[in-house]
């Protein structure tokens, strides 16, 4: 690094503690609300979660109460409800198998749907004691379930408060009623959920801010079904507020 590089360096620190200090007001609103939405466009197993290939929308609102606030850092009650859930889960649609050279396709009716897709062969047709054929799954597009989320009890941290950006980080838990089991027929209708991650806001006023965030989140029956394969995704989520 330069010499006038580190100079430049110092500048910009001092006149960014300058403007943190000056007399732009802080964005100290008690309440918000706003209209939040998420899309999480597959899953995999990143923690505890098995099941794969999960696309997962949600729209609702949210509502927050300052519960903490010292210089620099507040800390937020929040609540969301998400009258709007849908997951999409992949299905197999088939079997496949060729026999001397004759490729022969039987139809799932209906189709089921999998905890994850996979080429491996699923199976062997013997045609004789001692010549055996796999037999593959084929997969449609995946069938979506509709529900609704919500998370009563979450929390979110907020730093830099005089400024207009301001970093975040949230937590939160609740669970999801849908119309049949998720993320397959053998799991449950009631699952539970917890996410966690950071994000950054901008406000555009004293009572307006856009929150954009990027949060890790689980969904399991917590054993309450037969099987419980659970979801684990990263989900993006933009929320437009009102704060007074």
């Amino acid at each position: 690094m330069t010499k006038g590089s580190i100079h430049f360096f110092i500048a910009l620190l001092v006149c960014g503690t300058a403007w943190g200090q000056s007399d732009v007001p802080a964005f100290m609103s008690k309440h918000s609300i706003g209209v939040t939405a998420s899309y999480s466009p597959t899953s995999g197993h990143v923690l505890i979660g098995e099941a794969e290939q999960r696309r997962v929308w949600t729209t609702g609102v949210e509502y927050t109460l300052r519960m903490l606030e010292r210089k620099g850092l507040r800390i937020e009650y929040r609540s969301e409800v998400a009258p709007l859930f849908q997951e999409t889960d992949p299905t197999a649609v088939a079997y496949e198998e060729t026999i001397f050279g004759n490729r022969t396709i039987t139809p799932i009716s209906p189709p089921v749907r999998v905890v994850t897709k996979s080429h491996a062969p699923v199976g062997a047709d013997c045609i004789s004691p001692e010549e055996c054929v796999p037999i593959y799954l084929i997969y449609g597009t995946g069938e979506a379930t509709y529900g609704m989320a919500f998370s009563p009890i979450g929390a979110r941290a907020a730093f830099f408060l005089q400024h207009r950006i301001q970093p975040t980080f949230e937590t939160d838990i609740g669970a999801i009623i849908s119309s049949r089991a998720i993320p397959v027929n053998s799991a449950a209708k009631v699952n539970y959920q917890f996410s966690f991650g950071p994000g950054v806001q901008f406000h555009f006023s004293r009572g307006a801010a856009l929150r954009l965030e990027y949060v890790f989140r689980h969904i399991s029956n917590a054993n309450s079904g037969p099987t419980n394969p659970g979801i684990d995704q990263g989900v993006f989520r933009m929320s437009l507020c009102h704060y007074w």
